[in-house]
């Protein structure tokens, strides 16, 4: 598959996923106000938050996935194996955190939250909410991770485009007509089922395996499971440490409040998706050519240039227009009032994530996990502590210091290996 082609619909699929709930997030908070909206922005990073569980999983399945895909012979078979395996593995997963999520919704809403007794029946079902969503869209990701690894990715980024559109374009025509937060949740819950069926159905395509033929095989799960499952811890703690700001917000500030930082997290986290088709279609790429220093060299350098480009035109968009862009998308003016800076320092970090994301592809390709591991570690740490005084004393732009520690120690602490490459075995 042409690396150009990949890339090509990366964009067209993550274009998708990026704008579709930016879009609709105007929309959301008019027909639900800042109350019931706050609950979203709260079940949008519960859900965050538990697909850490997926965080590393899926970059070291991709990883292997590709090094099976890549061979002849008997490692296709055995590509369909794994699948299989973890397939299994994902959806009892899904199940367990679920409804352990379920059974703690009360004391999350009563303990963590900041709510009135009107508002805790609202606060649990979006506990419950968020559950039922991560539990149908969990699986998914290892089909996506299937489908990255064998380089399907234009199947792959049909199912995004479409799923996405369903999602978030049924979703406002219903809480348009129907307006509330139980309304949100079922919709989401089932097109996130839609999606996970369809994703399986491809990925199933992709092995060139019926289902139905394919067998448990313990040696084919437990040589992947050491690298997967310490990339899991790794790349987990990472994906907390990039929620820690929302964490820690939702319980330092009024839930009303809090939506307008899932606002402009969500614009931030929605650029940064410019960034990771590239990374989607290059990773595997970079494995295959790991004992080539010369050309791994060659795509890091097109890829900090494109980063680098896509920077300097973002710079200068939200520096000229910015404020004019916020009061066309949220036709809010308090909400562009809060929403403005909050956004200028988030879109920052995002700008440094993007960089980092170049050295963290190569730890991936090199199979550092240990690093990948201490780097998260230092940047929670210093997330827990910097985070909640800032709040104190700053208010909600303070929170903006934890995702521009995260990137900044990442982006620094993976430049010695890019500029290594040659001597690096």
């Amino acid at each position: 598959m042409s690396l150009k082609r990949n890339i090509l619909a990366n964009y067209v699929g993550s274009g998708a996923v990026a704008l579709a709930p930016i879009l609709a997030l105007p929309w959301y908070l008019a027909a639900l106000g800042p109350l019931q909206f706050g609950f979203v922005g709260f079940v949008t990073t519960l859900q965050a938050v538990l697909n850490l569980l997926d965080a590393g999983m899926s970059q070291a399945l991709v990883r292997e996935i590709s090094l099976r895909a890549a061979g002849e012979g008997a490692a296709k078979p055995r590509t369909a194996a794994l699948l299989y395996g973890f397939e299994r593995i994902y959806w009892a997963i899904a199940l367990l955190i679920g409804l352990g999520l379920v059974l703690l919704a009360a004391p999350i809403a009563r303990h963590w939250l900041h709510l009135d007794e009107a508002a805790k029946a609202s606060g649990q079902a979006a506990v419950i909410g968020a559950a039922a969503i991560f539990a149908t869209m969990f699986p998914g990701s290892l089909y996506r991770s299937l489908l990255v690894g064998t380089e399907h990715q234009v199947a792959l980024n049909k199912i995004l485009f479409a799923a996405t559109l369903l999602r978030h374009g049924g979703a406002v025509l219903a809480v348009t007509t129907w307006p509330s937060l139980t309304t949100y949740l079922a919709w989401h819950v089932a097109a996130g089922l839609f999606e996970t069926a369809l994703r399986a159905h491809v990925a199933w395509s992709a092995t060139g395996t019926h289902r139905g033929d394919a067998r448990w095989q313990g040696d084919v799960v437990r040589q992947a499971w050491p690298a997967i499952a310490g990339l899991a811890a790794a790349s987990g703690l990472g994906a907390l440490t990039m929620q820690l700001d929302k964490v820690l917000l939702s319980n330092l500030i009024p839930i009303a409040d809090f939506g307008y930082y899932v606002i402009a997290s969500s614009a931030a986290a929605g650029v940064l998706q410019l960034v990771y088709p590239l990374m989607q279609a290059v990773l595997p790429r970079a494995l295959r050519l790991k004992d080539d220093p010369a050309a791994l060299r060659h795509l890091y350098g097109r890829l900090f240039g494109l980063i680098a480009l896509a920077a300097a035109i973002g710079i200068a968009v939200y520096a000229v227009g910015g404020e004019r862009l916020l009061e066309w998308w949220l036709k809010d003016g308090h909400a562009v009032s809060v929403v403005y800076p909050l956004l200028g320092w988030l879109l920052f970090g995002a700008i440094i994530n993007a960089f980092y994301n170049v050295g963290y592809a190569h730890w991936l390709v090199r199979g550092k996990i240990q690093r990948i591991l201490q780097v998260n570690l230092l940047a929670g740490v210093l997330c827990l502590l910097v985070i909640p005084p800032m709040v104190s004393r700053f208010g909600m732009v303070g929170a903006t210091s934890g995702w521009l520690i995260i990137n900044f120690i990442g982006f620094i602490a993976s430049l010695p290996g890019l500029l290594k490459i040659d001597h690096e075995r």
